[in-house]
């Protein structure tokens, strides 16, 4: 009898470890899955959802102040506007009133093309033996179109996302400027060589910074998958697409040691990166917490925990937005050791509990990159911006399916740095842009690079 009843004990023992495991089985399958494929959030077609019984009211809030458009400080032109019969009933017995409607209105006057002919007379040196000529106002030696076009056809193609077809469509409907889809492809490599310079000075001026937001997506290139790495900081953006989403990415843009503190996400790529500090993105702990709460929240052991640990990082959370522009003093070292010492006793956790495992292990192995931010100034917890500046290519890899060729991926890396970097540091796009296709000795994005 008492051998029957060790037997049973031994059995519902492997049962609970198989459930487990089994449990531990479909949440990683279902976290694969939602990684590769997007949830549905349409209902089936052939099925009726019955409406809800508090639905969102469309709109503003109640109260909610509506936008105005602001009176134009400036009228470019003024038009009296009379008549001479009512259009009502045709009669031309009219008399005009004292007082007058104004109605202001605003439109666009499309430019017309200019076409300038440059007429540049030759002299000859005698220090240098050769013959000589002048450049015009803005002009591009050798080139039938002009700066002004070249980086506005940049400008729809990147930062507005359009294809090339779209953009010799515009030029021609819009300006009756007639441009074919090959010489958008050339404007883009001529812009290329005379940015990269400025690209070079960019990645170098961002190796000097105090800290660097990483990341990286999918990127097709002929059809084989690729990596867009995005590395920047609140002034500096960069792009680079690599065959490779490993470690010898980040020693070629960042170097082997940087000075600075390293912002990311867990991917085991930023691990051996030797930097003052690292930060890794607490948001994507949140996510996974909340995932294994949905899904084990019947497991009191499994809830516990996580309620713990997710307790601990809105704690360092609510710590930081409360010191965010304020001095550091002693209260605030205090409640930053506590939360810290409170971390240190996730390291055991129960051995039967495998999806307990892979926190305890990630905490182990990245304790000392998890709350950087409260020991560095101006360090974000998140890896928000990184994902913030990566999204503006994941949209265009959606519109246009990647790069066809090598040169293709580099005039993407290169003119969406310029692009962004432009844009975070409230620059206009498309004078600087113009700006490098004249060669201007003075680097339209010299506000990036001061300190």
């Amino acid at each position: 009898m008492k051998r029957e009843c060790l037997d049973c004990a031994q059995y519902k023992k492997r049962i609970e470890y198989l459930e487990s495991e089994l449990a531990y089985v479909k949440f990683e399958l279902e976290d694969l899955r939602s990684k590769r494929y997007k949830p549905n959030k349409k209902p089936p077609c052939n099925t009726l959802t019955p409406p809800s019984s508090h639905p969102k009211k469309r709109g503003g809030l109640f109260g909610h102040i509506g936008w105005f458009r602001k009176k134009p400080r400036k009228i470019d032109r003024i038009e009296e506007v009379r008549l001479n019969e009512c259009p009502e009933c045709g009669s031309k017995d009219l008399t005009e009133c004292k007082k007058t409607h104004e109605h202001i209105q605003e439109d666009i006057v499309l430019p017309k093309v200019e076409t300038t002919l440059y007429r540049k007379h030759r002299y000859y040196c005698k220090s240098c033996k050769r013959v000589i000529s002048p450049k015009g106002t803005d002009e591009i030696p050798g080139s039938c179109i002009g700066p002004r076009a070249k980086a506005f056809a940049a400008f729809l193609r990147f930062a507005i996302k359009i294809s090339e077809n779209d953009v010799t469509s515009l030029f021609e409907k819009a300006f009756n400027l007639k441009i074919s889809s090959s010489s958008i492809s050339g404007f883009m490599d001529q812009l290329k060589r005379e940015a990269q310079p400025i690209y070079h000075n960019l990645l170098s001026s961002l190796k000097e910074s105090s800290f660097i937001h990483a990341d990286e997506t999918g990127w097709p290139l002929d059809g084989k998958n690729h990596w867009l790495w995005k590395f920047s900081n609140k002034k500096i953006c960069i792009s680079h697409i690599d065959k490779s989403r490993g470690q010898n990415v980040l020693e070629k843009m960042i170097g082997t040691e940087y000075k600075g503190v390293l912002i990311s996400d867990f991917l085991s790529a930023y691990n051996k990166i030797a930097a003052k500090a690292k930060q890794r993105c607490l948001v994507h702990i949140l996510r996974d917490l909340e995932k294994v709460m949905e899904y084990w929240h019947d497991d009191l052991e499994v809830m516990r925990y996580c309620e713990r640990l997710k307790k601990i990082f809105e704690k360092a959370i609510a710590l930081y937005n409360e010191y965010k522009n304020k001095r550091w003093d002693k209260v605030y070292c205090s409640r930053r050791e506590s939360i810290a010492n409170a971390l240190k006793d996730f390291d055991f956790p129960n051995p039967n509990k495998r999806i307990l495992k892979r926190f305890a292990k990630r905490l182990k192995r990245h304790k000392n990159e998890i709350l950087t931010f409260l020991y560095e100034k101006n360090i974000d917890y998140h890896n928000n911006h990184a994902e913030q500046q990566i999204r503006p290519d994941v949209i265009f890899r959606k519109i246009t399916f990647g790069n066809r060729s090598y040169a293709g991926a580099q005039n993407h890396s290169i003119i969406m740095s310029i692009l962004q970097t432009a844009k975070l540091n409230s620059i206009d796009p498309i004078g600087a842009v113009e700006k490098i296709l004249l060669r201007s000795p003075e680097n339209p994005l010299a506000k990036a690079l001061s300190p």
